[in-house]
């Protein structure tokens, strides 16, 4: 087995204040798992949605703040409510077990901590998660071009647009489309059609440089670029290197008159979101500035 094919080590947040717990987490999932440590609700939180950790130990009062509270948050977050959290507690009362699971925790452990149950109730959430993972992912890729889908797209668009209102940084879009792909069908047929929806999301693909930017096939012959922390000058400067490497994949096309090669015309956008803005507005102007690329003879960007 290569190094690329072994499973990625697990992450584990443990928000709790509790030093002594903290040293035995840490000792127990040592040689097994990436563990990270917030010794506040706030500072917890933020972990959290910024490093999607794959499993979340929370105490139920750290520094005067209810845990019960603290799962309720993570689990209301699109960006943290599939994480799963195992509550610690000094309690070994049915109430507050019965209250860790109501508000959305998987699993409920008493201290002092037996570092044996904890490690292998942690490797049972863990195993679980990550198939779960894996049929998210499944069920959000394009069968075709092996991008991510419409619905995929979606998703990762409004967590991102959440992200950024946030953190009050830009986000990018780009919208691409294949020029006069109906007559490319018609003439080479749909067989040679698959193949080049293939080429061009590989190579849209190829151009991406971080892992946080993501390539979707949105529907038919169109594709869509989200790109994260991405001013407009940058978003531009991609676009540019996606609009050369599809023209110098040099797929024949003789419906593109002008050229004689396959071509796509690409739509950009850039904001700041904020709550006054929605992202259907911010779609929309990709799209405008898509068309205008179309109407204004194709083979180009407009931004």
């Amino acid at each position: 087995m290569t190094d690329d094919q072994r499973p990625k080590q697990a992450t584990i947040l443990v928000i709790d204040d509790d030093r002594i717990a903290l040293d035995l987490i840490m000792l127990t999932f040592n040689a097994t798992a990436t563990v990270l440590t917030a010794l506040n609700s706030e500072n917890g939180l933020e972990i959290a949605v910024n490093e999607q950790p794959d499993l979340i130990l929370l105490d139920t009062l750290i520094q005067d703040v209810d845990g019960h509270e603290i799962c309720s948050q993570l689990k209301s977050m699109p960006e943290t409510e599939n994480i799963p959290v195992i509550i610690l507690s000094n309690s070994n009362q049915i109430e507050d077990e019965l209250a860790a699971l109501d508000k959305g925790a998987i699993d409920f452990i008493t201290k002092p901590i037996e570092a044996p149950i904890l490690k292998a109730r942690a490797a049972n959430h863990l195993f679980q998660k990550r198939d779960r993972d894996q049929l998210k992912l499944m069920s959000s890729i394009d069968a075709l071009t092996e991008v991510a889908n419409r619905r995929r797209f979606d998703e990762f668009l409004h967590l991102e647009w959440r992200r950024a209102i946030r953190s009050k940084y830009p986000i990018s879009l780009l919208m691409i489309d294949i020029d006069y792909f109906k007559s490319y069908n018609d003439t080479y047929g749909h067989q040679k059609g698959d193949e080049c929806l293939r080429a061009v999301a590989g190579e849209i693909k190829h151009h991406l440089r971080r892992p946080s930017d993501m390539v979707a096939r949105y529907g038919g012959e169109e594709f869509s670029v989200i790109l994260p922390e991405t001013p407009s000058y940058s978003a531009s400067s991609l676009a540019k290197r996606i609009w050369s490497g599809i023209g110098n994949l040099n797929i024949e096309h003789t419906g593109s008159a002008r050229v004689g090669h396959l071509t796509i015309s690409i739509g950009a956008a850039t904001t700041i979101p904020d709550e006054n803005q929605s992202i259907s507005q911010f779609i929309e102007i990709s799209d405008k500035n898509l068309y205008k690329s179309k109407s204004e003879g194709r083979n180009r960007i407009t931004a």
